[in-house]
């Protein structure tokens, strides 16, 4: 297709000139390759540009440039496809605003494959995380693909909870494909890219940019048949991709949260304005009209109807637990327990139970959290 090398080119042009600007350039020339030869006069007229804007889009209007950024994907194990291709989503090329063309590395889960986003804070709590990574488990064993932004928080776990189990998993980024943001999320970032994808509208090279990441949320949304909230605040930025889903009539599902907690009142107010309330990743399937394929309630299995069951290794260690470790262990749940609640709950002397803790801990059973506060993992 001679016209992708073109569409190519015009996607260098989304940190400049933004994808609502191009696609209007689009909307009034026949081809992206008559954009590229059209006299400047001209597409400054018709794309209402400024005189920046259409310096921005001659500087580079060379083949030259394009076989040099062709070579430089190349070396990236980075693939193009723009939206007039058949192998562009579907779903994407439907959003009110679609993306001239995205760039990805790994592959490109098959367009029929069911997916749905799971966002949330950054900043989140415990309860957040473990309710993005019990739902993107066995969703994603039952074949659906997770979707989000690899941020820190609820994103992470998304993603993380999907590789865990071997699934399908994609990150759609808020900067080239080939740049790793944030950071520390180098080793999860190569995880997706051997189940599933990184994926961006814009080209290599693209630093992140604050202004960037809300144009990257109506492509999370638009990839999904829908989006769940696993926690998000209310003044969370979270909720920029949920008035863009419903702007694209996808679903809407959020997790109810404790009624006390600020974290979880953007949530609870989606759910009070109409949102689905998912307590289960039944909930999920149900929504998306689908049964599910693998049965997660088998013991051999990590986790069930949403919730954490024991695999055999973890069932023999509680098995083996002595009295009080287990009086410990019972007295602990999912949600952060502050030290000195322990000690109220189990009468136990503090000496003894900062041993308790230290062995539940290496066995695996639980984790130390800031703040002198612990949970349960199983």
């Amino acid at each position: 297709m001679r016209d992708e090398i073109y569409m190519l080119w015009l996607s260098t042009l989304v940190p400049q000139l933004g994808s609502r600007k191009l696609n209007l350039l689009l909307s009034r020339f026949d081809t992206a390759r008559e954009i590229f030869t059209a006299h400047p006069t001209h597409v400054k007229t018709l794309g209402n540009l400024t005189d920046n804007a259409l310096n921005n889009l001659t500087k580079n209007r060379n083949l030259d440039f394009i076989e040099i950024l062709l070579k430089e994907m190349e070396s990236k194990e980075m693939a193009f496809l723009s939206r007039n291709h058949d192998r562009f989503p579907t779903l994407l090329g439907s959003i009110p605003d679609p993306p001239v063309g995205i760039f990805y590395i790994g592959e490109l889960p098959a367009d029929a494959t069911n997916k749905i986003a799971i966002i949330g804070s950054r900043k989140c709590s415990d309860y957040g995380l473990q309710a993005a990574r019990l739902l993107a488990m066995p969703l994603a064993e039952n074949g659906i693909v997770i979707v989000s932004g690899l941020a820190r928080g609820v994103d992470s776990m998304a993603h993380k909870g999907a590789v865990d189990v071997g699934g399908k998993t994609i990150a759609v980024l808020g900067c080239g494909a080939d740049i790793c943001y944030p950071a520390e999320n180098r080793q999860l970032r190569d995880k997706i890219v051997e189940n599933g994808c990184v994926l961006s509208e814009y080209p290599p090279g693209t630093k992140p940019i604050a202004a960037f990441f809300p144009a990257r949320n109506r492509i999370i949304s638009g990839l999904c048949r829908g989006i769940i909230v696993a926690e998000a605040s209310k003044k969370s930025g979270t909720l920029i991709t949920v008035d863009q889903a419903a702007e694209q009539g996808r679903d809407v599902l959020a997790v109810p949260g404790n009624i006390n907690s600020p974290l979880s009142a953007g949530t609870n107010h989606l759910i009070r304005e109409g949102a689905i309330p998912v307590t289960d990743y039944t909930d999920v399937l149900f929504t998306l009209g689908l049964s599910a394929k693998v049965d997660t309630s088998e013991p051999d299995n990590q986790y069930a109807h949403g919730g954490i069951t024991l695999n055999k290794i973890q069932e023999e260690a509680i098995n083996s637990l002595a009295p009080e470790e287990k009086l410990l262990y019972d007295s602990l749940t999912f949600d952060p327990v502050s030290f000195d609640s322990m000690v109220m709950s189990t009468n136990l002397p503090s000496m003894n139970l900062h041993f308790l803790l230290t062995t539940l801990e290496l066995k695996g059973l639980i984790k130390k959290l800031p703040g002198a506060r612990y949970a349960r993992t199983t």
